[in-house]
């Protein structure tokens, strides 16, 4: 029989997840997600745009870039 080895930090992450199934799939929605504010989104303002490159650049002046609004960069060569 093969012992499975479980690193210690893993065993209380386990834990975490038993402790979670054991909850109502209600209460595991409502606890699992975050409200993550964003001023220009939650302008309340409405805007149209004229073209997609207008909307990409709207996003790339005013969103940070790590809300995934920005545009990938040139793929570096291989080395």
């Amino acid at each position: 029989m093969i012992k499975c080895m479980i690193r210690p930090d893993f065993e209380d992450f386990r834990r975490q997840c038993v402790r979670q199934l054991a909850r109502p799939v209600s209460a595991r929605i409502r606890y699992g997600f975050f409200r993550n504010p964003n001023p220009v989104r939650d302008s309340n303002k409405n805007r149209s745009f004229g073209s997609m490159s207008e909307y990409r650049k709207f996003c790339e002046d005013n969103y940070p870039e790590y809300f995934g609004y920005a545009r990938p960069g040139r793929a570096a060569p291989e080395a």
